[in-house]
């Protein structure tokens, strides 16, 4: 989420198959990390072992350094935001995958190194610190800005390619600096989107139920109402909930959603209680239109409400992945790409961070492979050069201070509660 995944507050997640163990404590400051190649086959290394130094191993450097490109992973393995944040890091590991596979970046394989941040930003600082130690030359850091925000600054600090793969705030990237970037659909992006669908739809009164707990939500909520006002509509009812602290009981929530009598429903919080919300609005026997964004982006999600429940249910996202093997608009890129992520982790992509850093890796990866690139400085200069940039499941349209514009996707769901490609809007 993009994302909701914030230690602010402990919540509980329900839902993780994708969970990692939290692992052996290592040195610099209960941080820890393990080296790890990534190949096509998930098992041996790609790195040469020969030892043999083919670059300048320079900090910073772009450029085959042992035989590979090293890439430090400082993400959370535990702790609150491991669900969307092992999403996150195993859509990026496919990308990896995939890149190896068709020759590796500039000829040269990509070898990963990881360590757990644990959910708590001050470690995260403390892990990115030791994977450069360790010879990162590009470092992934966390899918949200409070949570990443340390990571970020140690490798921009480093003059270190610094990439949050799936964070959605516009704010992240002037926060850190130079040589960093977010490429998650900005939160400005899907509000708009939310909006600009409800308005299409003829609705023109809205109830808001938001959880302020997090700059992914309320960066949505403004960027809403912005667009919701200027359009014509009209916010006739809104709401605090607190998804992040674990609230699961959305009475009070249900019943100014009845009083305000609105024509659409906008629901923020994080899933799997945001869910909830959703399930108890349509207990109640509201059947009005419900939008959400990419917290609702779970093949989960009609398990926990139900099928019957998600008549007129509709949600914003970066990748429209949730359709593989049910709706033929589903990209067969991206069927392919959900075919081997189960294959790899042994499930379907559990969640939206998945598929968005898959996809923005390999947008990114196109500018790295710029001859001009041999450092963090020149590889930022290939970034914010890209135009247009088709990769599987979408387009990143342009970069906007550090942070990625994409096609916003609208999701909904058939009679019997599969996934449905609504429309693509323009950014």
């Amino acid at each position: 989420m993009r994302n909701a995944a914030s230690a602010v507050k402990p919540f509980a997640i329900v839902l993780m198959v994708a969970a990692a163990l939290a692992v052996g404590l290592a040195a610099c400051g209960g941080s820890s990390s393990s080296s790890s190649g990534s190949t096509a086959s998930g098992g041996e290394e790609t790195a040469s072992s020969s030892g043999e130094e083919s670059g300048s191993g320079e900090t910073g450097a772009i450029e085959c350094v042992n035989g590979a490109i090293t890439i430090g992973i400082a993400k959370s393995k535990s702790g609150t935001a491991t669900f969307f944040e092992v999403a996150g890091t195993n859509g990026f590991l496919t990308a990896v995958e995939k890149i190896n596979k068709e020759g590796g970046l500039k000829g040269c394989p990509i070898k990963t190194i990881e360590g757990d941040v644990k959910s708590e930003p001050a470690v995260g600082g403390q892990v990115a610190k030791q994977l450069i130690e360790e010879g990162a030359q590009i470092l992934i850091v966390p899918d949200d800005l409070d949570q990443g925000i340390a990571a970020a600054k140690v490798g921009s600090g480093d003059g270190i390619l610094t990439l949050s793969l799936a964070a959605s705030a516009p704010e992240f990237a002037p926060a850190v600096g130079k040589d960093f970037f977010n490429s998650g659909i900005s939160t400005y992006q899907l509000g708009e989107a939310m909006a600009k669908f409800a308005l299409e739809k003829g609705w023109k009164t809205a109830f808001y139920a938001n959880d302020p707990g997090l700059a992914y939500f309320t960066g949505q909520e403004k960027a809403f109402n912005e667009t919701y006002e200027a359009g014509g509509g009209e916010i006739v009812g809104t709401d605090k909930i607190d998804t992040l602290g674990g609230q699961t009981d959305f009475s009070s929530t249900v019943s100014k959603a009845k009083e305000a009598g609105a024509e659409v429903v906008i629901p923020q919080g994080v899933y799997p209680q945001v869910g909830g919300l959703v399930k108890q609005l349509r207990a109640s026997g509201i059947d009005t239109p419900i939008v959400g964004s990419t917290t609702l982006d779970t093949r989960e999600l009609p398990k926990q409400v139900g099928p019957h429940n998600l008549k007129e249910v509709f949600y914003v996202t970066q990748v429209y992945y949730n359709g593989a093997g049910e709706d033929k608009k589903t990209e067969p890129a991206i069927e392919e790409w959900t075919k081997a992520y189960e294959k790899r982790f042994g499930h379907f992509p559990e969640q939206t961070n998945a598929a968005a850093s898959y996809q923005s890796f390999l947008a990114i990866a196109q500018a790295l492979e710029e001859k001009s690139v041999t450092n963090a400085a020149t590889a930022s200069k290939a970034i914010e050069a890209q135009k247009n940039v088709k990769v599987p499941g979408g387009t990143l349209v342009e970069w906007e201070e550090g942070h990625a514009v994409w096609e916003p996707s609208i999701v909904g769901f058939t009679p019997t509660g599969g996934f449905e490609l609504i429309e693509t809007l323009a950014p």
